[in-house]
Formats: structure tokens, C-alpha cells, sequence
């Protein structure tokens, strides 16, 4: 376990008790994304976060990445790839991007719940993994052409 501990229950009372997010979940075009739906996803998150997220934290903070302009490039501790790979194969980047593109359709507040999990964690694994939720922005308002190139974003896990 990391350094991150999350509360899984405080995230839960604020989208369902408080926000009342519950009267959304599982009906209209979030039909599939229903409320135990979407707690086995904010739980799986967690435990995603706690550990393979958080593990990379200390590591990519005391040994950030450094531009060499003979390469042009600025690796990442293997350790850092390791917890951003864990991100991804979990595939949970799909959630709220177009089904057109592989997502899936999900209410908004479930998306920034599963964020503050992350940034919690490991706000790094957020930022790099920030491409294909951009490829959805593009394929939402962009031309013919643009909605090609934020398929092919999606489908190559593009990061940024």
C-alpha cells in the first residue's frame, strides 16, 4: 500500500445522499450505469488507487522527469510506467468518453469522483492518461477528420 488512503464512503454520501445522484444513475441515456453499478466501479477505483496507483508516487516525485535535448526525450521511473500501465489496462479511462469512440456513457459526477481518487493517488497517472478523454472533446466537436483522429487517439491509449 501507498501513501494514499481514500474515502470511498465520504465520495459516496457527497454523490448520493447529498448531491442526490442516485434519482440519475441507471435511467436515461445512463440506463447501464446504474447506482451499485457505479459504486463497484468508485470500489475497484479504490483499490486501484491504494495500491498499484500510489505505489509509483514517492518514486516519480523524487526522480521527475528530466529533458535531454540530445534524445529529445524525458523518461519516467519504471516505476511511474508500471502504475500508469495499471491505470490503463484497467481500461476505467473509457467512462464518460463517446461510445463512438470505445467509451462508455456515464454521468459526469461519476467521472469526477473516480478523479479525486487518482489525483490522490497519484495526480501524474491523471495527467499522462489525459489523452483519450481529449480525443473525446475532439471527436464531440471536431470535423470528419478530427473525429478520425480521436479515434485513432482512443484506440492507440494516445497519452498527453
Amino acid at each position: 500500500m501507498g501513501h494514499y488512503k481514500s474515502n470511498l464512503r465520504d465520495i459516496e454520501f457527497n454523490l448520493f445522499e447529498v448531491l442526490g445522484r442516485d434519482k440519475v444513475y441507471g435511467t436515461g441515456p445512463f440506463e447501464e450505469m446504474d447506482v451499485e453499478t457505479a459504486k463497484s466501479v468508485l470500489a475497484e477505483l479504490t483499490r486501484l488507487s491504494e495500491n498499484e496507483l500510489a505505489e509509483s508516487f514517492v518514486d516519480a516525485d523524487r526522480n521527475p522527469p528530466v529533458f535531454d535535448p540530445e534524445t529529445s526525450t524525458a523518461p519516467v521511473p519504471a516505476s511511474f510506467k508500471k502504475s500508469y500501465q495499471a491505470f490503463m489496462d484497467s481500461e476505467y479511462w473509457r467512462l464518460g468518453l463517446p461510445e463512438e469512440i470505445g467509451g462508455t456513457t456515464s454521468p459526469r459526477s461519476l467521472i469526477w469522483a473516480y478523479a479525486e481518487l487518482i489525483l490522490g493517488a497519484n495526480p501524474a497517472v491523471w495527467m499522462y492518461s489525459s489523452g483519450p478523454a481529449f480525443a473525446g472533446i475532439l471527436f464531440e466537436e471536431g470535423n470528419e477528420v478530427q473525429k478520425h483522429i480521436a479515434s485513432v487517439a482512443v484506440e492507440k491509449q494516445w497519452g498527453s
